[in-house]
């Protein structure tokens, strides 16, 4: 029994020793608010440079949205968006940086086709769990000038939300197998 005793302490200290007890898996709260100070300093920078940019504003919305719920990690990605976005945004109106007009015309319209085939999906119960939220990435990263990521990035979910559609097409005549419906009766 002692020795039992023994050898679980052991497994335990060599546990507690081997698992990083800092932040190395997730952000604190103190990061994700200090994260979206940053971005909020930037984003007044980006105002005061005539370069507001709302998508920027909005991200940070959605960070602070994110603390009651404790997502932390999730506040502080969305946060360095909103400072890449904003800082982007001041760059273009120095003109240190151009928007390539051919590439960012592609990301609007591929953005607009994914929205699209999406609507087309949820209108017959077919849309996928992550294809919104893919779509949003994409206007994010076309925001933030990212444009090759924003074309990537709306094409899978053009893609997702076309193969939602074609499953729920091919699946709405399907009934429930013989086995299932003795098992509902």
């Amino acid at each position: 029994m002692k020795m039992t005793r023994l050898a679980t302490d052991l497994i335990l200290i060599v546990l507690l020793a081997a698992i990083p007890l800092g932040s190395a898996w997730a952000a604190t709260r103190a990061e994700a608010e200090a994260a979206i100070g940053e971005a909020e300093a930037m984003y007044e920078k980006a105002i005061a440079a005539g370069a507001a940019d709302f998508q920027a504003a909005e991200m940070i919305d959605e960070a602070k949205l994110l603390l009651p719920s404790r997502q932390y990690t999730k506040a502080k990605m969305i946060a360095y968006w909103a400072i890449r976005q904003a800082e982007f945004a001041i760059q273009v109106q120095r003109g240190e940086a151009t928007v390539e007009a051919d590439k960012a015309a592609q990301a609007q319209a591929l953005i607009a086709a994914a929205e699209a085939a999406r609507k087309q999906a949820a209108s017959v119960g077919g849309e996928w769990r992550d294809t919104a939220a893919m779509i949003k990435s994409a206007q994010t990263l076309a925001g933030a000038g990212e444009l090759d990521k924003a074309i990537e990035a709306a094409a899978a979910a053009k893609f997702q939300a076309e193969l939602g559609y074609e499953q729920a097409m091919a699946e709405k005549d399907a009934g429930f197998p013989e086995y299932m419906r003795k098992a509902l009766q």
